[in-house]
């Protein structure tokens, strides 16, 4: 049975409660609503009643146009919808996005987890997803804040993130991070600094367990890696070369080294 269409007013329409796109790009939604101008809208919007009221279930990019055009009325198809319909119905429309950032994705598995009490193998039996990756991205949900915003704005990558986060005291995580986002990391190095940082834990003076005053304090007891600039290997913060370069020159080297990685 097909569909029917209506035209509903903007007025009436509500915003998903929990949408996964966290910060939309007024620029988008600009062009969006340009294109909407040009050549109409070539989709209409779902909706689910909802007292007395209309939420989106798919289309919120497309309502923000409308209201950009100051456009009264949208077409959309009315659904009923349970819990778990509408839950599976925004993952889908969510990952058929092409520039869905990586916390985007990660909350739309989040909350196929929360709300529907899915694991991450259904979870990627559902999506199409390999079980690995459904995994990887739960993980990132349990980064402190500040860093899921550093991994959206790629200042550091997820898998190093998610390695990293294994450091279980908050302040030398803080440290590990801030000098994985000002220096940049791979994952090999990622995972020296964890596993320095086990060690050096491992190793701390006990004064109660007796053995004199040779304790090992946090950073001063862990060796820092950065990544070369040259080879992309990790190399000791103490031992790394700096070479004194005028801002031309500098763009010159990297427009040099992005060329010959083939970026």
């Amino acid at each position: 049975m097909r569909e029917k269409l209506q035209e509903i007013e903007l007025s009436l329409i509500d915003r998903p409660f929990e949408p996964h796109r966290q910060r939309i790009d007024p620029e988008k939604i600009r062009e969006l609503a340009e294109s909407i101008r040009e050549i109409g809208l070539q989709e209409p919007i779902i909706l689910r009643p909802l007292n007395g009221r209309y939420e989106v279930v798919a289309g919120d990019r497309r309502v923000l146009a409308f209201k950009f055009l100051s456009i009264e009325k949208i077409p959309a198809i009315i659904r009923e919808m349970d819990e778990e319909t509408l839950v599976l119905a925004r993952a889908t429309e969510n990952l058929q996005r092409e520039n869905l950032s990586p916390m985007e994705e990660a909350r739309v598995y989040g909350n196929m987890r929360d709300k529907l009490g899915m694991s991450f193998e259904k979870i990627a039996k559902r999506t199409g997803k390999a079980g690995s990756t459904v995994r990887k991205y739960l993980d990132l949900l349990d980064i402190p804040a500040k860093w899921q915003e550093a991994v959206d704005r790629k200042e550091i990558g997820l898998d190093a993130s998610i390695y990293l986060n294994r450091i279980d005291d908050p302040e030398m995580r803080d440290y590990y991070f801030t000098a994985a986002v000002e220096n940049g990391v791979t994952i090999e190095v990622a995972r020296r600094w964890v596993e320095d940082y086990r060690k050096s834990k491992l190793g701390q003076f006990n004064p109660e367990a007796g053995g004199g005053s040779g304790a090992v304090s946090g950073i001063e007891a862990q060796a820092i890696y950065q990544t070369c600039f040259g080879c992309n290997g990790p190399v000791e913060s103490r031992q790394v070369r700096y070479v004194p370069l005028c801002p031309g020159c500098h763009r010159d080297v990297l427009e040099a080294k992005h060329q010959s990685e083939g970026r």
